[in-house]
């Protein structure tokens, strides 16, 4: 920005007051782009001595000074607006651009997108004009907004040969730019929202400890949503999306966004509401405010006072595993193929509960088990990655010893031998401590077959 010399920013503003002021000038100008793009050297040579011709009779000061005082006065550079409440309301905005931004931010707002495009408002007849001189380009992307903003050294001597003059031009130009925090307004229009200055405050209900808030209609932010909500219909986006039925090309990821409602603003006349509104159409895009849809987990939950997962939600769970285990038990004949019925009984119970187990330990953060109530061995279980945590060598050592494992087939085949019992009560004496070692065998077959299968239950 230091190598921009006077000379530059007098010559875009020129430019910037001819295209405003003259017809002809706007009209040779827009035919030498076109030009330019099909590089048709005379063309451009006939278009650039007209533009020349045209210049030598332009009143820089006359047309500078109309500018300021027809057009950027009464004219404000927002990022704000009141107008996006209601298009009447008038002189109710801010400028976000020169306000310090937070440095964490919980959610998306004004101060989350590092390019943010500022909006001009307040009367539709200036705010174009104002916009393009403001975005005018000096050098590479360096804009008259960025000189203002930056109080650039040359800036104020390009605007008048006049030094008194040119102050009071940026003057005009700071005032358009910059919030008066000291002295804002409201409108009648705007809608006002008191908020109590704490909880005391609210329950004391006197009036003057509320706060009133005013909000404003995020223009600049809604532009930024309004481009990238359009970018879906740029060509490479889609042609990724029509190719992504074709089985012969390479797949391109694309983006689209569902559910969308438009805002219109301005009706007719969107340039009332503002020039980004104007650019827009009106069209405002509304995403989808909805509560989020829960689905719920087909694994049991653990609640943090839990004492043992071996619970009737886990035997919900493995619900298929015991309603062939009660079959078998009520089969009067101890057949093979009874036998046989009671291996697939306990396979699909202990299926169960692995998979549970496997889940806990693929999407428990580790360490969880820390404020859990849970056994010290179903502890060890689920939570094996807390042994990499500092300061858990007590952890450690007891997963290391192996002696939990045995605990773990103990609470299995209680926690079979007590469903059983509940369910048959007429014959509970039954489920006796043969079977009970019974139980603890299927477990230990099942834990060495998950071991050589390295599934990583156990």
């Amino acid at each position: 920005m230091d190598n921009i010399s006077r000379q530059d920013i007098r010559k875009v503003i020129k430019h910037c007051l001819a295209i405003f002021n003259c017809k002809e000038y706007e009209d040779v100008f827009s035919k030498l782009e076109k030009a330019k793009l099909s590089k048709d050297i005379d063309t451009i040579t006939q278009y650039e001595l007209q533009i020349k011709d045209l210049s030598k009779d332009f009143a820089f000061e006359d047309w500078m000074e109309k500018f300021i005082f027809d057009k950027v006065k009464g004219i404000s550079v927002v990022t704000h607006s009141g107008k996006g409440i209601h298009s009447a309301i008038k002189n109710c905005a801010i400028n976000y651009f020169l306000q310090s931004k937070p440095e964490k931010q919980g959610y998306v707002s004004s101060a989350t997108p590092i390019n943010l495009t500022f909006d001009c408002t307040n009367n539709a007849a200036r705010v174009t004009s104002v916009f393009k001189f403001l975005n005018q380009k000096v050098l590479d992307d360096i804009t008259i907004f960025q000189l203002i903003i930056e109080e650039h050294s040359e800036f104020v001597n390009a605007l008048s040969d006049d030094l008194e003059k040119a102050n009071l031009y940026l003057t005009a130009l700071k005032e358009s730019l910059v919030t008066d925090f000291k002295n804002l307004k409201a409108s009648d229009l705007n809608k006002q929202i008191f908020w109590p200055n704490s909880q005391e405050s609210y329950l004391s209900q006197q009036e003057s400890n509320y706060r009133l808030l005013i909000p404003l209609y995020p223009n600049s932010l809604c532009y930024t949503v309004f481009e990238k909500i359009q970018s879906r219909n740029s060509v490479e986006n889609k042609k990724a999306r029509i190719e992504r039925s074709n089985k012969d090309v390479q797949h391109n990821s694309y983006f689209t966004f569902k559910d969308i409602a438009i805002l219109k603003l301005g009706g007719t006349k969107p340039l009332n509401v503002s020039q980004l509104n104007q650019f827009q159409n009106g069209r405002n895009y509304l995403l989808p405010s909805l509560p989020p849809k829960f689905e719920k987990s087909q694994f049991p939950s653990i609640r943090k006072q839990q004492k043992t997962i071996f619970s009737k939600s886990l035997q919900y769970f493995c619900r298929d595993g015991f309603k062939l285990l009660f079959e078998v038990v009520q089969s009067p004949i101890n057949v093979v193929e009874v036998r046989d019925k009671r291996k697939k009984a306990f396979n699909e119970i202990l299926q169960g509960v692995f998979q549970f187990v496997r889940h806990i330990q693929t999407t428990m953060p580790v360490g969880w088990s820390c404020d859990s109530s849970l056994n010290m061995a179903q502890k060890l279980w689920l939570d094996p990655k807390r042994v990499d945590l500092e300061g858990e060598i007590d952890f450690k050592e007891k997963y290391e010893l192996n002696s939990w494992l045995l605990d773990l087939k103990n609470q299995f085949a209680f926690w079979v031998q007590t469903i059983l019992k509940n369910k048959f009560d007429n014959i509970k004496e039954q489920f006796s401590d043969p079977e009970y070692r019974e139980w603890i065998r299927e477990f230990e077959s099942a834990v060495k077959a998950s071991q050589r299968k390295r599934q990583g239950v156990l």
